[in-house]
């Protein structure tokens, strides 16, 4: 699982270079040559969609998401194992849902042949990097699910408190 998450890191990363260099390059030729892109916004809008949602199954994989653990220090070890039993069940229930939810509209893209006005290409490909996020990550809350159930559960960090 981890050399997954690293591939999907590195692979988010990739979009991150790619939606740097590509202002550079635009900065470059609009200041330089007073070039301006017309397709900036959309590849943008494409590249930080698919760092992001990319992303996601790495985070997940390598159970690194944004907590606030206001509670942790007061509750008991067994009260932490059930709730985050609780969070990684709503995280599977949440991701598959917004999966479920995002097909339809991605999949009208194409159906309906929805073209984005600043770059001539299907929106639908707006939409693929976050549908492909979406399974992976869902995919990766079961593999973390299973984890759990054949080898028990991690702890990340001990609660803060008088240590």
């Amino acid at each position: 699982m981890e050399r997954a998450a690293k591939v999907l890191a590195f692979a988010a990363a990739l979009f991150v270079v790619f939606m740097m260099l590509w202002t550079c390059t635009s900065l470059v030729l609009r200041y330089g040559t007073g070039f301006t892109g017309e397709n900036d916004v959309g590849v943008m809008v494409i590249a930080f969609v698919a760092s992001f949602f990319i992303a996601l199954p790495a985070v997940t994989l390598r159970d690194q998401h944004v907590a606030v653990d206001m509670m942790d220090h007061v509750m008991g070890p067994r009260v932490r194992h059930v709730l985050r039993w609780v969070g990684l069940v709503m995280t599977i229930v949440f991701l598959g849902i917004s999966f479920w939810q995002a097909l339809e509209p991605a999949l009208d893209k194409i159906r309906f042949n929805e073209h984005a006005m600043s770059i001539d290409i299907n929106k639908f490909w707006f939409w693929l990097p976050l549908l492909i996020g979406l399974a992976l990550a869902t995919v990766a809350s079961v593999l973390v699910a299973v984890l759990w159930i054949t080898h028990g559960q991690q702890e990340n960090e001990p609660p803060m408190g008088d240590a």
